[in-house]
């Protein structure tokens, strides 16, 4: 278990600060990421990462947007980069990974860092904005402190699997080229 500074607590409050813009924030650390199938491993993108910081935006409640999305595209680029100056400023090297990289697995990344849950159709379902959530992360060799794991958001109704067309058991992998219809995140209670 590594030891926690002040040092690392206060670097990791203030990049959350930065990142205030989005509806969730959080951390996961290198120990906490567990087995990582290679494919999908963060160090391909960042050799000697420590942390990985999640962020997260669920869909408005007025918004058009079936799907969801960042809605301060500029605001979510401008936070990014200064978290990104700052970590430099401090000597850290990070990188930024957008929400539609199939390099890693955003939905494992927000799982470890307490942003939500895994869902029965292998999406990830945040309280309060149950699967409509746009995810993105930064991926730093800073020692930052990981938040908590959750649990207990999802309800299990199994909306979501009813209505999707690529699976009919709960957690199966399905073809996601052949998915975006959005029924799944449209319907999600949570």
């Amino acid at each position: 278990m590594l030891q926690v500074t002040n040092k690392d607590k206060n670097i990791t409050e203030k990049i959350k600060n930065i990142l205030n813009i989005f509806d969730k924030v959080g951390v996961t650390t290198k120990e906490t990421m567990g087995n990582i199938p290679e494919k999908y491993d963060p160090g391909k993108l960042l050799k000697g990462f420590k942390s990985i910081i999640v962020f997260a935006e669920g869909k408005k409640k007025n918004s058009n947007d079936k799907m969801g999305g960042f809605s301060d595209y500029l605001g979510t680029i401008s936070a990014q980069s200064e978290v990104i100056r700052y970590l430099d400023s401090l000597g850290y090297n990070s990188t930024v990974i957008e929400g539609t990289s199939k390099d890693l697995s955003l939905v494992k990344m927000g799982i470890e860092a307490g942003i939500g849950e895994l869902s029965p159709v292998n999406s990830l379902v945040v309280k309060g904005f149950g699967l409509t959530t746009s995810l993105g992360a930064i991926i730093t060799d800073a020692p930052l402190i990981g938040d908590k794991k959750v649990s207990g958001i999802c309800i299990k109704c199994m909306k979501c699997l009813k209505v999707c067309p690529i699976r009919d058991v709960p957690y199966k992998k399905g073809d996601l080229d052949k998915c975006g219809c959005g029924k799944c995140r449209n319907i999600c209670p949570v």
